[in-house]
């Protein structure tokens, strides 16, 4: 993938040109119920009720999880490069994971020009972002960055960085994968964005959770399936307001 590889339904697969042994992870994760709703932090003119007609929808978990191998560095592999699209009022995924050493390009899709920054460097993204153009920068380090708007509060969004070249998204069902895998015993981490937590003083963090992943192909194209099951996620409910204890 020595071009862009922009963000979809299943997320960015950070993996390069394929090894010699090397074969196809391909995941079912059991997704968590969505946390509850928080305390009311500004309360408008009326109390927040429940529909009276209909069942609210949950929100889906997925789109807010990115899941990493760790295990033995690939071998003579270029640093890739990860496009992220920021398309409407929001990114195209909200949280991204790309490996160490890649160059993330943030590419504006609206007729808006924004002004977006990282919360945790302000160097990391200078000036302002017109319609259809980019900002770049290269992931040198493991980190986490929230990336949003000065002047748009409700955008928001992740950049995870890790030491891992096999990261993926997951899909509304569950599934990710992951091709061109070298053989080796690496374990899956997922990390999870959660915007209600932050906003109540919490944070976004990697589960309580790690699976075994064994890729054993021994030169033949190969598929390694992984189910699992994610623990329940926090709530930020059970956080109190800004401001109380």
């Amino acid at each position: 993938m020595g071009s862009g590889v922009s963000v979809g339904i299943v997320g960015v697969i950070a993996a390069l040109a394929g090894p010699t042994w090397a074969g196809t992870v391909a995941g079912k994760l059991e997704l968590p119920a969505p946390p509850e709703r928080g305390p009311v932090v500004a309360k408008g003119f009326l109390d927040r009720m429940e529909n009276a007609l209909a069942d609210i929808k949950k929100v889906s978990v997925a789109p807010y999880l990115v899941v990493a191998l760790e295990g033995p560095a690939k071998p003579d592999s270029a640093p890739a490069q990860v496009t992220w699209d920021l398309v409407g009022e929001s990114f195209a995924r909200p949280v991204i994971a790309v490996p160490v050493g890649a160059e993330v390009v943030i590419k504006n899709q609206t007729k808006i020009s924004r002004t977006i920054g990282a919360a945790e460097d302000a160097k990391l993204i200078v000036g302002p972002l017109n319609p259809t153009g980019t900002k770049s920068f290269r992931a040198t380090q493991p980190a986490v960055y929230t990336i949003s708007d000065k002047d748009a509060p409700y955008l928001h969004g992740k950049i995870v960085v890790v030491e891992a070249q096999h990261v993926a998204g997951v899909d509304d069902a569950g599934r990710f994968e992951m091709p061109d895998v070298p053989d080796g015993n690496y374990k899956l981490k997922v990390f999870y964005y959660n915007p209600a937590a932050e906003a109540h003083g919490g944070k976004s963090d990697w589960l309580p959770f790690s699976a075994d992943v064994t890729v054993a192909t021994k030169g033949r194209v190969n598929r390694t399936e992984v189910s699992a099951k994610l623990p329940a996620l926090e709530s930020a409910a059970a956080r109190p307001a800004p401001g109380k204890k």
